[in-house]
């Protein structure tokens, strides 16, 4: 299974002209899927969300989109409590669990955003123990030796050096899931930074996870935008950086980094 993972777009801060060369950039790959995993806007505004859905319209590839905590009515409390994800369901359609299956595998969104937590860190993820026990139905369904990821918005793990990657709440309890389910791949946004590491997973199981730069927005955080290619088989899960090159005059484009590679089983 071959996958592209893009995160935290942020449509309303974007170069322009960018969005046409991740987009070139990406499907150039031929993934099977494009996941994108949150933050399509930067203040949840109509515009933005307009800004997200034309250029959602345009993949040629199968994607999967998810909510972030900016894709959050930001100005609007009424309607952050009342329904939040209003605005993001109009530009992408897409439900709060959704597997997408392509290329031999299944990628499985998991919706880590949340209006408001028992906290003063509102912008943190969380998993709900309702959508933790549906995401485990869903990979029983699956055929047996199927490839299995999650993509969510906020990661699930701590992650050394990056201070941001906090865990969402429930997150043991979501791992611990993630492991009897097989998972082998977690993907998120949210941090601005890109990481790939080998985890465990909770009762023993072992995971990849990775996180994603930002990658459009100019709201970075010492990287520069980019996006990952992962290509999963039976013997290894191949992880490759792509980042945007910046030089005057020339156009926007993306270049590989070194791969990563972590050996299955």
């Amino acid at each position: 299974m071959k996958i592209a993972l893009c995160a935290d777009l942020h449509f309303g801060s974007v170069p322009v002209g960018l969005e046409d060369a991740l987009r070139e950039a990406m499907e150039a790959e031929r993934p099977d899927v494009i996941v994108v995993a949150g933050d399509l806007t930067l203040r949840a505004r109509r515009r933005e969300f307009e800004a997200a859905k034309t250029w959602l319209a345009a993949l040629r590839t199968p994607a999967l989109v998810l909510p972030g905590n900016h894709d959050l009515p930001y100005f609007n409390l009424l309607q952050r409590f009342a329904d939040p994800f209003h605005r993001f369901h109009q530009a992408t359609g897409t439900p709060h669990l959704m597997p997408v299956f392509e290329g031999g595998g299944a990628v499985l969104g998991f919706n880590t955003a949340r209006s408001w937590q028992p906290h003063l860190r509102w912008q943190e993820g969380a998993a709900r123990r309702r959508d933790i026990a549906a995401a485990e139905a869903e990979f029983a369904a699956m055929p047996p030796g199927a490839f299995k990821a999650v993509a969510a918005h906020h990661p699930f793990l701590r992650v050394p050096g990056e201070p941001r990657a906090r865990p969402v709440r429930r997150a043991d309890e979501a791992l611990r899931a993630f492991a009897r389910s097989g998972v082998a791949l977690l993907m998120s946004g949210h941090t601005h930074r890109s990481f790939a590491i080998e985890a465990q997973a909770g009762g023993g199981g072992r995971l990849v996870a990775l996180g994603a730069p930002t990658a459009l927005s100019s709201r970075m955080r010492g990287e520069a935008n980019g996006f990952w290619i992962v290509e999963a088989d039976a013997a290894a899960i191949a992880c490759t950086l792509w980042l945007r090159e910046i030089a005057p005059g020339r156009a926007d484009r993306f270049s590989p980094s070194p791969t990563k590679s972590f050996a299955r089983g």
